[in-house]
């Protein structure tokens, strides 16, 4: 029996080998944009709260007694399979083990990591010296459709590369096993989001056809390099591409007419990455444009000529150019979607600019892959600036995080006051801003932590606003409080409120109040604020909450038996 080895010393007069730098680089990053998520008390985004309340009404549906019928009056489960529902039954598992908070920051934390896994997995398919770029991952790990909560998507975006990272990995060809799993990997992906898998999707079949025309330069004939190349991938796709013909042709997947049109604005947004990185802060521009200037170094340096290699394959080196070709051409076709596309297709699919803004810096990192900068100090200065900027970008968010953790603690903390099984809508009567040198729109962490109330208090947010969209697993059964609260679905969360209390008098058993002691004194003498509180004290009494600063002020139907 062998004994086990004996520890590794350094010869004499030498020192053992230190960890290499870019490795430490990007763990080093890592466990910054890690850190809010993981030690702050919630993960404060701004649909979020809304994702887990769905997920919980999703795990409590069925449940026996008064609180599982709630549920099923107010609300209705659909499972049709839809591409937007991978991380809703991913939190409703999660449920089972977890609390709502805990599970959320696995949700979110999660993601990050598959992120930075997924690109470094697509690097390394295009070269095995490439890895180190996953870098360029960090700056999105905290940005602004992550603020936002687009859990689905940004999970399908992490997927997405996993897609495209395996597809980049089979130069050689495709065998029945490599087939398969990119087709588990392709239903995940269409699970989480439809874009990033039409993104992924595209450009697998790209590559595929690439590489059949770079075979037949090299002398195979037609039908062998259409076998070889791309015979695999459209069998793998065949299953998400019937599934997208299902949705698109289905009442899911209705959409509305194009609104907001391009502008030479979206132009200086590429260019500055303000899109997608920028939150709420005019100061993460700084961060943003030191992206930017990164990965134009990066740009220039995989466009000067290089030689091949004289003993490489004719084939191997037809292969490698075809890839170069079509990363490059999908980098230009994300950056035209991203310029060109509307606004968005109706009220039920927004933010497209948002979206796409992901595509033409992952795709570029990727393109610049396939010839990446090989001096050693040069690796180290492009990652250590990336890893600054990303810092920097967490550091300028904090003041605004931290000051969004006390006010949500504060609404949180009215949990102890609701009865179980009540029915709650939360009025907002001021605007969010960022704390430090704010800009006039973004994200709002704070909208609809109202969802986040409704699950510690075992209740229905009337305000839930993933319970009046499609295309989410839980909707509000019809005609909802909601509806009649607040016809347009709009006037709920507009400051101030606009919303007819008198429609769901002795149905809405709370009304919160939130920074109505600090609203302006315009936004006290609006019509719609004059209303509110009238119908406020016909029909509600004050009742003495344990918030700290006063921020909320609960209000409890007088058709309620007090105490």
């Amino acid at each position: 029996m062998t004994g086990a080895a004996p520890p590794v010393e350094a010869p004499p007069g030498r020192r053992l080998r230190r960890p290499r730098l870019l490795p430490v680089l990007l763990a080093a990053g890592l466990a910054v944009q890690l850190a809010p998520v993981l030690l702050l008390p919630v993960v404060l985004t701004q649909d979020g709260p809304a994702h887990v309340a769905g997920a919980w009404v999703l795990a409590h549906h069925g449940d026996d007694g008064a609180h599982g019928e709630l549920l099923r009056e107010h609300y209705a489960v659909d499972l049709t399979p839809v591409p937007n529902m991978l991380t809703t039954l991913l939190l409703r598992v999660l449920l089972t083990v977890l609390s709502p908070a805990v599970a959320e920051k696995v949700v979110v934390g999660g993601f990050i990591l598959l992120l930075v896994a997924g690109l470094g997995y697509a690097l390394r398919g295009v070269d095995r010296r490439a890895g180190w770029l996953a870098v360029a991952a960090l700056p999105l790990a905290g940005s602004e459709l992550v603020v936002y909560g687009f859990y689905n998507f940004c999970w399908g975006v992490a997927l997405a590369l996993f897609v495209i990272g395996l597809a980049l990995r089979r130069r050689a060809g495709w065998s029945r096993g490599s087939a398969g799993a990119l087709a588990g990997l392709a239903v995940l992906a269409w699970f989480s989001h439809l874009m990033p898998w039409a993104v992924a999707a595209g450009l697998v079949l790209g590559l595929g056809l690439g590489r059949s025309a770079a075979a037949r330069w090299a002398g195979e004939s037609w039908p062998a390099a259409l076998r070889q190349h791309l015979l695999g991938p459209v069998l793998a796709l065949a299953p998400t591409v019937a599934l997208s013909a299902f949705y698109v042709t289905s009442g899911d997947g209705r959409r509305g007419a194009p609104v907001g049109e391009p502008s030479l604005e979206r132009l200086g947004w590429l260019l500055s990455m303000y899109r997608p990185l920028v939150v709420g802060s005019r100061l993460e521009l700084g961060a943003s444009i030191a992206v930017a200037v990164v990965l134009a170094v990066l740009l220039a340096g995989a466009l000067r000529p290089r030689r091949t290699p004289a003993d490489r394959p004719r084939t191997e080196a037809a292969l490698a150019r075809a890839d170069r070709w079509v990363l490059g051409l999908a980098t230009l076709a994300a950056a035209a979607g991203f310029l060109l596309s509307p606004t968005r297709l109706g009220r039920e699919y927004g933010f497209l600019p948002d979206r796409l803004a992901w595509f033409p810096p992952l795709l570029l990192v990727l393109f610049c892959a396939t010839r990446p900068p090989v001096r050693a100090a040069a690796r180290a200065a492009l990652a250590g600036a990336l890893v600054v900027a990303a810092t920097a970008a967490v550091l300028v968010r904090l003041p605004t995080q931290l000051h969004d953790q006390r006010v949500a603690a504060e609404i949180l903390s009215v949990a102890d006051e609701l009865r179980p099984g009540s029915t709650l809508a939360v009025l907002w009567f001021t605007r969010y801003r960022a704390q430090v040198a704010p800009l006039e729109s973004g994200p709002d962490p704070l909208r609809h932590v109202s969802s986040g109330l409704a699950v510690r208090a075992r209740g229905v947010d009337v305000g839930h606003y993933e319970a009046v969209f499609p295309y989410f697993q839980v909707r509000f059964v019809e005609p909802s409080l909601r509806s009649r609260l607040d016809p347009d679905l709009a006037g709920l969360e507009d400051v101030p409120p606009s919303v007819d209390l008198a429609a769901v008098s002795g149905q809405l058993d709370y009304v919160l109040l939130v920074d109505w002691e600090d609203a302006s004194a315009s936004v006290r003498a609006d019509p719609d604020a004059v209303a509110l509180v009238a119908d406020l004290r016909s029909a509600y009494r004050p009742v003495p909450t344990s918030s700290p600063a006063g921020t909320v002020a609960l209000w409890e139907s007088t058709d309620r038996p007090s105490g």
